[in-house]
C-alpha cells in the first residue's frame, strides 16, 4: 500500500509533466508561425542561370538592338545608292545637254559653210565618237582561210576572166555623166528597197544581202525578185561577222557556198532585229541583238512555198573591186586577195589615178549592178539630209569617225564642176537622210581604204 506522500509525489510529477508539454508545443507553434511569417516577407533571391542563356527580357532587348541595327545599316546602304544614282543621272544628264549643244552646232557650221554641197538636219541618235570594244569573230582561222582560197579560185575561173573581158570591152568614154541603178532595171524594184539593221551593228549583211538580192533580179531579167535574207548571213555564217560588224565579202562567198533563202517580212527568214532604237540605233543597243542572233534552219510557220533547203538561191562567183586583204586569225596575219582594180592596175602601162579606178568601179554598176561600199562615217554624216556629203570640216577627219560602214552602191553623178560622187541606199530606213538615199564625195576619204565588194548570180 502506497503512502500518501508518495502518492502526491507521483501526482504532482503528473501535473508538471503535463504542463510542461503544453508549454513545449505552444513555444514550437509560435516559433513555426514566426519562421512561416519571415518566410513569407523574405523575398526570393533570383536564380542564377550563369553564362549558359540570358534571360527572356534581355533576349528581347538583345533582339531590338541586333533589328534597330541593321535597319539603321540598310538605310544607310539605301541613301548611299540613292545618292549614287541621282549623281549617275546628273551626269547623264549634264553629258546629254553637252552632246546635244554640241550636234546643234555642229549641224550649224555645216549649214553655214560657203561653198559646202550637202546640207544637215540635227538627228537626235547622232552620237559623238566612243570606243566600242566590240568585235566579230575571227577565232575560226581555217575556216577564214578556206574562203580566202575560194576567192582566190574564183578570180582564176572562166566566169571571172569572161567578166574581166566584159569589163574591159566597155570603154570609159561610153559611160553617162549620171547614173542611177533603180532607173535602168525598173523590172528590179529590190534596188529602191530602203533596209533597216535596226538594234544590230549587220550593215554588212544587209548591204552584201542587198547586192545579192538585186543581182539575182538583174540576171533573171526580174523574174526572180524575191528579197533574200539577211537573218541567213547574220545567224548561221560563222566566219562573215555578228551583231557588232562583219566582212561583206565573206557575206558574198556565203552566198554562193550555202545561198540565201528568202527574207523579208513574208519569206521563208525573216530579219529579226528590233528596230524601235533609233534612226540609226547606237552601238549600245547591239549586244541585245547580238543575243537574239541564232541560226535557224527552217522556215516560219506562215511560209508555204518552200521547205529551207529548197528556198535557197546562189551566187557563182564574189570577188572584191579595190585591192584589199583579210585578217586571218586573232594575231592579225593578214592575206592579200585580188581584185578587179588590181587585174587592171598590173595590166596598165603605170599605175591607175583615182579617177581611172572610179571609172572600173563605174563599168562594173553599168553592166551588172550594185556593189557594196564600205567607208568610215564620220560625226556629220549621222546628221545628213541632202545634197552631196562631204566630211566638214575637211581637217581632223578621222578623229571624228564614229564606226566604219556599208552601204548598196547603185549609181553616180558629176556636177558642173566635174566632181564625181556617188548614189548609195543607206541602212538606216527611209526617215534618215534624203528617203534613205545619200550621195558622197569620197575624195577625202579614198586614202582611207574604202571597199567595194560584189558577186555574180549563179544562171541555171
Amino acid at each position: 500500500m502506497r503512502s500518501p506522500k508518495s502518492s502526491r509525489a507521483v501526482a504532482g510529477d503528473s501535473e508538471l509533466s503535463n504542463g510542461g508539454r503544453e508549454a513545449i508545443i505552444r513555444r514550437r507553434s509560435s516559433h513555426r508561425s514566426r519562421h512561416r511569417h519571415e518566410s513569407m516577407k523574405k523575398k526570393p533571391e533570383a536564380p542564377d542561370y550563369g553564362s549558359e542563356r540570358p534571360p527572356r527580357r534581355r533576349r528581347s532587348v538583345l533582339c531590338l538592338s541586333l533589328i534597330t541595327v541593321c535597319v539603321v545599316v540598310l538605310g544607310l546602304a539605301l541613301a548611299c545608292v540613292a545618292v549614287a544614282v541621282l549623281h549617275r543621272l546628273d551626269v547623264e544628264r549634264k553629258g546629254a545637254r553637252e552632246l546635244q549643244t554640241y550636234l546643234r552646232q555642229m549641224v550649224a557650221e555645216v549649214n553655214g559653210a560657203p561653198g559646202l554641197r550637202w546640207k544637215a538636219e540635227f538627228n537626235k541618235f547622232g552620237m559623238r565618237t566612243t570606243h566600242y570594244d566590240f568585235a566579230y569573230n575571227k577565232k575560226n582561222a581555217s575556216a577564214i582561210r578556206d574562203y580566202v582560197e575560194q576567192l582566190e579560185t574564183f578570180f582564176a575561173s572562166p566566169a571571172m576572166q569572161r567578166h574581166l573581158r566584159d569589163l574591159e570591152e566597155l570603154s570609159a568614154d561610153s559611160l553617162p555623166r549620171h547614173f542611177d541603178a533603180r532607173a535602168k532595171w525598173p523590172q528590179c524594184p529590190s534596188i529602191s528597197h530602203i533596209p533597216n539593221q535596226g538594234g544590230c551593228g549587220s550593215c554588212y549583211a544587209v548591204s552584201a544581202v542587198g547586192v545579192a538580192t538585186d543581182r539575182t533580179c538583174i540576171a533573171s531579167n526580174g523574174t526572180l525578185r524575191a528579197v533574200l535574207s539577211v537573218e541567213d548571213v547574220l545567224g548561221c555564217c560563222t566566219v562573215c561577222g555578228n551583231c557588232f560588224g562583219g566582212d561583206p565579202l565573206k557575206a558574198m562567198v556565203f552566198w554562193t557556198r550555202e545561198g540565201l533563202v528568202t527574207g523579208g517580212r513574208d519569206g521563208c527568214r525573216p530579219y529579226g532585229v528590233s528596230l524601235e532604237c533609233g534612226t540609226p540605233c547606237k552601238p549600245d543597243a547591239y549586244p541585245a541583238g547580238e543575243q537574239r542572233r541564232t541560226c535557224i534552219k527552217h522556215c516560219q510557220n506562215v511560209y508555204y512555198r518552200n521547205e529551207y533547203a529548197d528556198d535557197k538561191h546562189y551566187g557563182t562567183i564574189a570577188y572584191t573591186m579595190y585591192p584589199r586583204s583579210m585578217t586571218m586569225d586573232e594575231g592579225g596575219a593578214r592575206r592579200r586577195i585580188p581584185s578587179v582594180v588590181g587585174h587592171f592596175n598590173e595590166s596598165a602601162a603605170s599605175p591607175l589615178s583615182e579617177a581611172e579606178i572610179k571609172k572600173i568601179i563605174m563599168k562594173e554598176l553599168f553592166l551588172f549592178g550594185p556593189t557594196t561600199l564600205a567607208f568610215p562615217v564620220t560625226e556629220e554624216f549621222l546628221h545628213y539630209a541632202e545634197g552631196v556629203f562631204s566630211p566638214y570640216p575637211e581637217t581632223d577627219i578621222y578623229e571624228r569617225v564614229v564606226y566604219w560602214h556599208v552601204v548598196k552602191l547603185i549609181g553616180w553623178g558629176h556636177n558642173d564642176g566635174g566632181n564625181h560622187h556617188w548614189l548609195a541606199v543607206n541602212s538606216f530606213g527611209e526617215h534618215w537622210g534624203d528617203n534613205g538615199v545619200f550621195r558622197i564625195d569620197t575624195s577625202l576619204l579614198d586614202n582611207a581604204g574604202l571597199e567595194y565588194e560584189t558577186g555574180l548570180y549563179r544562171v541555171d
